[in-house]
């Protein structure tokens, strides 16, 4: 390993990384697409791929549903350290005259045909692959569900890339020996969405490295379940952090999944603001007022390094309870009062039952609040405000207790029924 390679790791480890690694593109050429690091930057021909970890503790108490704002928190300071380690490799870079790009952390998609933007894509395909450039530099190995284990860390980790002009030397990929994962298949069983096959499998090859993973449900319905559109787990009984529910199964087809997420994405106030997290991750990121709203990644945040702690990550998140929306913003666990409301955003949101009798007053919006959420507040405050909590509510049977579909008693047009 010659002197750039481990001035590059040395400056990596001592702005915040916790672990490096370095790749070349002839080593990621017989990987997928997203793993050519030539589509950013024509010329390149390096990769250094780092992670920085999430916090254990924050994570647990998300994951049991006892806090959940630190880790969405953590998870916007993980981001800007991630920003910052790779803005002061392309500076090192730079320096010594090679060309350099830090490549966006998240939102980064390849351009789809007849996409005229993010609200209509399906596929989601990056412009480069962080972790297969993980995967390549020796930094982890891809798990079952196709995140990046790690051997310290399990999948409780972020990734950054930056690539390189610079002829670096390769360091070689973990051996199969060494894999973080034994096929426990905790992530299949956490997925609310179950967007993960137990059982079906496909190969992916990346440095000369074939891994078998599982197949998976077309890529929109990871984006419904980790976006927050479906909240619910399919047997009803525990959630993730997410309120709000579709209140009918998700289609198996591909076709009518991604219709189905075009058509919520179309009504979500977030993809129809002007500036949002998908025009610009970094700058959202580093704006002091935007809120890292995160609701899922239970797949990942399942995965400890150990098989005894993956098994009881699983008991904390379907033994802790369902997502419920309150007034001020927040997400709390529901009880068995909750109620569920039809909005106009082709969702049911559950709110507290207690939280309706005082829809009317005039609550504190948390800071860099959720758009969706604010949105849907400012919807149940017009229509349940107004008489009494607005309770003719009919039973229903979209949660895990005892939930109730509530409608307005007012007679309007606007009463909440899906568009």
């Amino acid at each position: 390993m010659g002197n750039i390679e481990n001035d590059l790791k040395a400056v990596a480890l001592g702005v915040g990384a916790d672990l490096v690694g370095i790749t070349t593109r002839r080593r990621l050429a017989d990987g997928p697409p997203s793993a050519e690091p030539a589509y950013l930057l024509p010329g390149a021909r390096a990769v250094i791929a780092f992670a920085v970890a999430l916090d254990g503790d924050r994570l647990q108490d998300f994951i049991a549903k006892q806090r959940w704002r630190p880790h969405c928190e953590d998870r916007k300071s993980v981001a800007q350290t991630l920003y910052t380690i790779g803005d002061a490799l392309v500076d090192h870079l730079r320096a010594r005259g090679h060309a350099a790009l830090n490549v966006d952390l998240n939102n980064n998609y390849r351009p789809e045909a007849g996409a005229a933007d993010v609200t209509e894509m399906t596929a989601f395909h990056p412009e480069f692959a962080h972790r297969y450039a993980a995967l390549a530099a020796g930094v982890g190995r891809l798990g079952w569900s196709g995140n990046l284990l790690t051997r310290d860390f399990g999948a409780r980790v972020e990734l950054g890339s930056v690539l390189t002009t610079a002829d670096l030397i390769a360091d070689d990929p973990i051996a199969d020996a060494d894999h973080p994962c034994d096929r426990c298949r905790m992530c299949t069983r956490v997925c609310p969405v179950e967007m993960i096959d137990p059982r079906a499998e496909r190969t992916v090859t990346i440095a000369g490295v074939t891994e078998t993973i599982a197949r998976k449900r077309a890529n929109t319905c990871c984006w419904i379940g980790c976006t927050g559109y479906e909240g619910l787990s399919t047997a009803g009984t525990w959630s993730n952090w997410s309120p709000y529910r579709l209140g009918h199964p998700l289609p198996e087809e591909k076709a009518a999944l991604d219709n189905l997420c075009i058509r919520l994405q179309k009504a979500d106030p977030q993809m129809q603001a002007e500036r949002n997290s998908f025009n610009d991750y970094r700058q959202a990121v580093f704006d002091p007022n935007y809120f890292y709203y995160t609701v899922c990644g239970y797949c990942r945040a399942v995965c400890a390094p150990r098989r005894k702690e993956r098994i009881a990550n699983r008991r904390r998140i379907i033994e802790s309870g369902c997502a419920a929306l309150t007034l001020d913003g927040a997400h709390r666990v529901a009880d068995e009062t909750a109620v569920a409301i039809r909005t106009p955003f082709g969702l049911q949101v559950v709110v507290p039952r207690e939280a309706l009798a005082t829809a009317g007053a005039s609550g504190t919006q948390l800071p860099g609040q959720f758009p969706l959420d604010r949105a849907v507040i400012q919807y149940i405050r017009r229509q349940y405000g107004s008489d009494d909590g607005g309770m003719a509510a009919e039973a229903g049977g979209v949660g895990t207790s005892r939930l109730e579909d509530a409608r307005p008693s007012s007679d309007s047009k606007d009463d909440g029924h899906r568009p």
